[in-house]
């Protein structure tokens, strides 16, 4: 009979660990949106179904206050403490830039399965699409209002 070490046995766990879980974290990142700067022709086809009314601004505020200003910041400006370190920072929200398109078809599809290379993961397993949708219209108010025209 062989006596198996603690170590050995540890590394057999880990070996197991890295074979089961490494296929499903391989679908999540297939998944996720590619880096850099681009649009989602089919994303940016969905409409949103919510209306961005108080009521839907202030779940989405609930929600952005719990999952997102810990690296977006408490004003969406991207200079939360958590994402000090992610390389690239989180997004400011309150530009112009859309990164990976700007409607809300497109942001609601970022957010509901995040961005390559990037400290953003998505949201889709954790949070009802209804809620994703009150998200975005909260976003909606922290970017630069239209100007009106004279």
């Amino acid at each position: 009979m062989r006596v198996v070490s603690s170590r050995m046995a540890g590394m057999a766990c880990a070996a197991a660990v890295i074979v089961f879980a490494a296929p499903q974290a391989f679908v999540l990142l297939a998944a996720q949106h590619e880096p850099g700067a681009h649009t989602h022709r089919d994303a940016a086809k969905l409409k949103n179904p919510v209306p961005a009314n108080a009521a839907s601004v202030a779940a989405g505020r609930k929600l952005y206050d719990a999952q997102c200003a810990s690296c977006h910041g408490a004003a969406g400006k991207g200079d939360g403490k958590g994402g000090a370190q992610l390389k690239p920072a989180p997004s400011d929200f309150t530009d112009a830039s859309w990164k990976h398109g700007s409607s809300d078809g497109e942001i609601f599809t970022l957010i509901r399965e995040g961005a390559k290379q990037t400290g953003m993961r998505g949201y889709g397993g954790r949070v009802a699409p209804q809620d994703i949708w009150h998200l975005v219209n909260y976003l909606r108010t922290l970017g630069p209002k239209p100007r009106s025209s004279l």
